[in-house]
């Protein structure tokens, strides 16, 4: 796959919230030879965009 296609499946798997797909996905753009800085750059934020919904924590709800 190329790296736009990689890029657009890694979006797709995104809004569809099948995280570690997109991850899998944004990952291999960012050592895809074809890949843009902007689409490494854009990547690997979406990369760690995902991480930090992943690892959101109220604590407001875990202490009432």
């Amino acid at each position: 796959m190329t790296a736009q296609e990689l890029f657009d499946l890694g979006q797709e798997h995104r809004r569809n919230r099948r995280f570690g797909e997109a991850i899998n996905a944004f990952r291999a753009v960012m050592v895809s030879p074809d890949a843009t800085p902007e689409m490494i750059s854009r990547s690997q934020a979406s990369v760690e965009l995902i991480q930090e919904i992943n690892g959101f924590v109220n604590t407001d709800l875990m202490n009432p």
